[in-house]
């Protein structure tokens, strides 16, 4: 028998660089229970005609026409993080990030490395309980995927 090779859902680490030179990347406590990759492409569909049959059905086609990366993360609001992220959301600006499987090549791990904006940032709070924290990313630019050493 072969089992699926399961990976814990706590290396799935998402490294915001602190833009110095070269940068230091570190995952935020703010992630600290959930955390979601999601990688999509915005395609284009074109019926071809049957030239010989026209009557026949057409065949369809698709081409990429974009791609979007964006990644989110949650957990319990930690608050020595809060003042920096909603800084950079009111900034508009972009960071540099790295996404990471965080295990070798040969374990499926990988890293996806580019300028990501933030693109929001929600704390909420129920009385008698501890506040969450959620926020998502998403890239701002081409970002390379290579798989980790």
């Amino acid at each position: 028998m072969t089992y699926v090779s399961p990976l814990g859902g706590d290396i799935l680490l998402v490294q915001v660089s602190d833009a110095g030179s070269p940068g230091t990347y570190t995952h935020p406590c703010l992630i600290n229970t959930d955390r979601s990759l999601e990688m999509s492409a915005n395609a284009t569909a074109t019926e071809l005609a049957d030239c010989a049959d026209q009557s026949a059905p057409a065949k369809i086609v698709r081409r990429v026409k974009s791609t979007d990366i964006k990644v989110s993360g949650a957990g319990v609001l930690d608050a020595t993080s809060v003042l920096a992220f909603m800084q950079w959301l009111l900034a508009g600006t972009s960071k540099d990030v790295k996404i990471k499987q965080n295990t070798t090549g040969a374990l499926g791990g990988w890293t996806i490395t580019g300028a990501f904006i933030l693109t929001a940032f929600n704390i909420t709070g129920r009385r008698g309980d501890y506040q969450e924290v959620s926020r998502t990313l998403e890239h701002a630019d081409v970002p390379a995927l290579a798989a980790n050493a």
